[in-house]
């Protein structure tokens, strides 16, 4: 079990399209201006993975609490991100859009100009795409604390790191006679790959919840920031019609996904020390998140 949890992160985080051989191949066309629009769409969806799942309730024990379990998620990627229109040198006309890393195989463009021909990449062709990574928490008075954490995976050359923490409090304690459990919650997750990219994204929400029997109903709206730090060396090429692309060097790119406000509601299942829950967020990349938790 210990080793087999990084390896399911890790597989679910390549489907993203984060290996270094898809990426980086795909990088190599694009100069740093051109590959921040490129890679946006997966700083979104990589910051909207790692700022859900990270509540299933707002009531927390009194007195102490603890869990552990896994988030798994599938994030919907809207057509609208999947193309984007490039900025040209001068004697260069973007007539027609091209693929984003999310967009058709075959859609990256040509543009012909004075310079010869510039060539953008195709994307991956994915609309929905999967993560899955473990977390535990540990409640004391009326606040929670949550970790995240996948010890350092190698492949290859490259390495990954991930690490998440939140801190959620109860704000209905200090009202005895409201009818539902209220919370407020910050979030932070950092995710770094060796020689190509750094992800910090951070978020804070207002929760909502109302316990029936075994069942609880929760809803929470929440605002986030993802930060998308590229930085990678690429061969150049002589024939390229980009001036910026004809010799080695290093691509530096600081890319903001558009994650920023969204909406979540779901429900858990409480079956003694299991808890089971399911929730729909709605923002710029629609989630549906599944979680099974272990816990007192």
């Amino acid at each position: 079990m210990k080793k087999m949890i990084p390896y399911v992160f890790i597989f679910s985080f390549l489907l993203v399209s984060f290996s270094s051989a898809q990426v980086k191949d795909r990088f190599s066309y694009l100069n740093s201006t051109e590959v921040g629009k490129f890679a946006k769409p997966l700083a979104t969806s990589v910051g909207t993975a790692l700022n859900s799942g990270g509540f299933t309730t707002a009531a927390i024990p009194s007195l102490f609490g603890f869990s552990i379990g896994l988030r798994g998620m599938v994030i919907i990627v809207p057509d609208d991100q999947k193309t984007f229109t490039p900025t040209l040198p001068a004697g260069y006309t973007a007539d027609k859009k091209t693929a984003t890393i999310y967009g058709p195989k075959d859609g990256g463009a040509i543009y012909s100009g004075p310079n010869g021909y510039i060539t953008y990449p195709g994307g991956i062709g994915e609309s929905v795409i999967p993560m899955i990574f473990p977390q535990a928490t540990l409640s004391l008075l009326g606040t929670e604390a949550m970790i995240r954490y996948v010890p350092k995976i190698n492949i290859g050359e490259t390495n990954i790191d991930f690490f998440g923490f939140g801190i959620k409090h109860n704000v209905s304690q200090y009202f005895i006679l409201l009818p539902v459990d209220i919370a407020v919650q910050f979030l932070y997750n950092s995710l770094s790959v060796k020689d190509l990219a750094d992800i910090k994204n951070t978020a804070f929400n207002v929760e909502v919840s109302k316990t029936f029997g075994i069942v609880t109903a929760y809803g929470g709206l929440q605002f986030e920031h993802t930060k998308l730090d590229l930085n990678y060396k690429i061969k150049g090429d002589s024939q390229s019609g980009d001036p910026a692309l004809r010799e080695d060097y290093n691509i530096t790119a600081n890319v903001n996904g558009d994650n920023k406000v969204r909406m979540t509601i779901g429900g858990v299942l409480k079956l003694s020390f299991l808890s089971i829950n399911v929730d729909y967020s709605v923002g710029s990349q629609s989630t549906l998140v599944s979680g099974l938790t272990f816990g007192i």
